[in-house]
């Protein structure tokens, strides 16, 4: 019996190292049109901070598409579609680097920058969850902790040689008055990953596996009244409050109030890569032994100490958030994920992802349009706020993430470490 178990995992071995490389492809393209890389398009395009902040969100709103999910959650085989679906919304990445190259009006290359990427974000997440559901199915349950760790660990560090190299190219394009040129060589950059990415999703196979056709609206009812689900779904919806009230403004942030070079953002995603690389193992192997749970009230009380110290102000300030923040997300992506893996069962979960990440995503874009009107009045004011003279809108958000990260610890505690895992017939 051991021996049959051990086959059929030898069968999908490949797959798995794949899915680690694929994973890391697709995080270097995160990279390229991620906050500082999409402020300093946004800059160059003649976009003010706030709504550079709403277009960051852009990747929350996205996620609201995820519902769409359900339309192809019976499909199999779904590679080819995921592939060919990735390869389209890459494409809309790579081609926000030749907006700035238009010879149009300011207000035409804000709107089709704009429609890229939305389209490319939309995508993007219409996929998510069949595709995590297809590459996490070659994953042992009793090692997904660990292997998202080493999944993670091999993005990060492969992902500081991107940010170096491409911080560097831009400094030192724009210096000698090029920036067009490093847009340039950044968008093929863009379409060589794409290209790599498409290729490794092409040779990851797929577990063959019956899937019953349940018409959308029965997923969709059977997801939606599970219990468990539920009571997830806050954690869900404050963490993205949480971080689409801060995030998304931190790319200006570093750029023009603390006034960091594109070198230097690289610098502190090497810090980042390095620092998130060392906890994630641990937390890997901390969730797997003591529970997914209890590895996120962790992380999530590192993130309150990290806000707070943001709330100061200053790059001293920003940089011990920026390391406070990697520690933390070392355990907190994979975790809010595995959450959806510990308390659903496996028929389920792909509906449960669709509709988590479907009402976080559209709260996480509502929370960035609410906190906008707020950057906007500070800045206005000449960075006052209520009583405070000399104060960024960034240190505010920080300050009010903080106390709602409070409350979802809370959360956490009474609520979530309750919960009942599905008994072994449901997971079956």
């Amino acid at each position: 019996m051991g021996s049959n178990v051990e086959k059929v995992r030898d069968k999908y071995a490949t797959s798995r190292l794949l899915y680690i490389f694929e994973a890391a492809v697709e995080y270097f393209i995160s990279i390229l049109v991620g906050t500082t890389y999409l402020a300093k398009l946004t800059t160059s395009v003649g976009i003010s901070d706030g709504v550079t902040g709403v277009l960051t969100a852009f990747v929350s709103l996205g996620s609201g598409f995820q519902i769409f999910a359900l339309l192809i959650a019976h499909k199999r085989p779904i590679k080819r579609f995921i592939t060919v679906m990735h390869f389209i919304n890459e494409l809309c990445f790579t081609f926000l680097y030749a907006v700035p190259l238009f010879d149009i009006s300011s207000s035409a290359k804000t709107a089709i920058f704009v429609i890229l990427l939305l389209s490319g974000n939309v995508i993007h997440n219409i996929i998510l969850s069949p595709k995590f559901t297809w590459m996490m199915g070659l994953v042992d349950d009793g090692s997904r902790g660990s292997f998202t760790a080493k999944k993670e660990i091999v993005s990060l560090l492969s992902g500081v040689v991107v940010s170096l190299v491409m911080g560097n190219l831009i400094d030192r394009l724009e210096e000698q008055g090029r920036l067009n040129t490093a847009f340039i060589l950044v968008g093929i950059s863009l379409f060589v990953l794409t290209t790599i990415h498409s290729a490794i999703l092409l040779s990851t196979k797929e577990k063959e596996e019956r899937v019953e056709k349940t018409p959308i609206m029965l997923r969709l009812k059977d997801a939606v009244t599970d219990k468990n689900l539920l009571k997830l779904i806050p954690v869900f919806v404050l963490w993205n409050m949480i971080t689409y009230a801060t995030t998304p403004f931190f790319g200006t942030y570093q750029l023009k109030e603390l006034e960091f070079s594109m070198t230097f953002v690289a610098v502190l995603s090497v810090i980042y890569a390095l620092v998130r690389s060392v906890f994630s193992i641990p937390l890997g192997k901390f969730a797997d032994k003591y529970s997914f749970v209890n590895m996120l009230n962790i992380c999530f009380s590192v993130m309150i100490v990290a806000y707070f110290l943001n709330a100061f102000g200053g790059r001293a300030a920003y940089i011990s958030y920026h390391v406070l923040n990697a520690i933390a997300m070392a355990g907190i992506n994979s975790g809010t994920i595995n959450l959806i893996y510990d308390y659903t069962p496996p028929s389920r979960r792909t509906g449960a992802l669709a509709i988590k990440n479907t009402v976080a995503g559209f709260v996480g874009f509502f929370t960035t349009l609410a906190a906008k009107p707020l950057v906007d009045s500070i800045q206005d004011a000449g960075n006052r706020f209520i009583f405070l003279e000399n104060v960024y809108a960034q240190q505010v958000l920080s300050f009010l993430a903080m106390a709602m990260t409070v409350v979802l610890v809370v959360y956490l505690n009474l609520v979530v470490k309750k919960i009942k895992r599905p008994s072994v017939e449901e997971s079956e």
